[in-house]
Parts: C-alpha cells; structure tokens; sequence
C-alpha cells in the first residue's frame, strides 16, 4: 500500500532548507502531466473504499498507475508500470469503457529521506505542498511514521491532508467522498 500526507505550503525553498537538515536528499525537478481516468458511468458517483482510478503520468518515465481507494484516508491500494506510449495508453483506456476525469500538471521536485518518499510540487491547479509517503504493508504504522516527520518539520495536525491530489480536484467538481481518502 502506499501511504501519504500533503500539507499546502508557502516556501517550498523553507521545506527544502528543514528538509536537507534532517539528512534528505533531493533529485533533479521534473514535470508530470498526469491524465486521469475513472469507468464510465462512475464520474461524478460519490467516491468511497474499493473505487478506482487509473492515470497514465507523462514525464522523464510514462507510467500506468491503478489506484483503489481504502477505507482509511491517505492509503491506497497502488499498482504501477512503466509504458512506452502515453497517447496510445490512454486510447486503450477510453476504448476499454473509461472516461477521462481531468489532468493535472505539476513540477515536482522528488527528494529521500531514509524510508520516505518525499515530493516538493508546485501544481499548476493547486498551488505548493509537500507530499511524504511510504509504501507499506501496515499503513497505520506508515501514517504514524509519516506524522512524525510532519511533526519535526512544525506542521501540526489542522495543516495534515490526508486526501490525494486527485481527490482533491475531484471534490472541486463536485464528486463526493464517502469513509475515504
């Protein structure tokens, strides 16, 4: 499972600086345009554990990503691969009775910090966060740890999202989220 939590920032550079004094290490930036996709006739039903979504995510890599909701906020079921071709990724999608939801596009600035992921994005419809995640077979034990880091760079719990991105854009159109993230 992965496991995640955001919290929208100001000062990316500020996160960073904290971040690099903890010992983490950042990468080279990169653009994702990610294109989501949901079944048909499941658009704007609300949303709850065991739904899913895939995305086809353009960058330096391409990747198809199958993400399923849980029942706890912030963990999903994930499964990934690399593709060769993007444009005809998402034919096949629209093809096989799925519906494009809507696309996103960031800069992201990915980094490591021991076992956690940890991603500093600037999306162009939601403005700057900080992501962390860890992937995990215990995602209680994986948000324990997630909130601990939060905790050492001074966010407290009110500032914690525990929802996705695409959860979050998806709210703002109106789709409803029912016990999950």
């Amino acid at each position: 499972m992965e496991v995640e939590a955001r919290v929208k920032v100001n000062n990316l550079e500020e996160i960073k600086k904290k971040l690099t004094d903890l010992g983490a290490e950042f990468f080279a930036e990169k653009t994702q345009i990610d294109s989501i996709f949901k079944p048909k006739g499941f658009e704007l039903r609300p949303q709850g554990p065991g739904d899913i979504i895939l995305r086809v995510r353009e960058s330096d890599k391409n990747y198809l990503t199958f993400k399923a909701f849980t029942e706890q906020p912030g963990v999903w079921v994930e499964h990934e691969t690399v593709i060769e071709n993007p444009k005809e990724a998402k034919q096949i999608l629209l093809k096989s009775g799925f519906v494009k939801a809507l696309s996103m596009t960031k800069k992201r600035l990915p980094g490591k910090l021991n076992n956690f992921e940890i991603c500093l994005d600037d999306i162009k419809e939601l403005g700057t966060y900080i992501e962390i995640s860890l992937d995990s077979y215990n995602g209680n034990t994986a948000k324990k740890e997630i909130m601990n880091l939060l905790d050492k760079l001074e966010f407290d719990e009110s500032q914690i999202i525990h929802k996705g991105y695409v959860t979050i854009l998806l709210e703002r159109l109106g789709i409803k989220f029912k016990g999950t993230g």
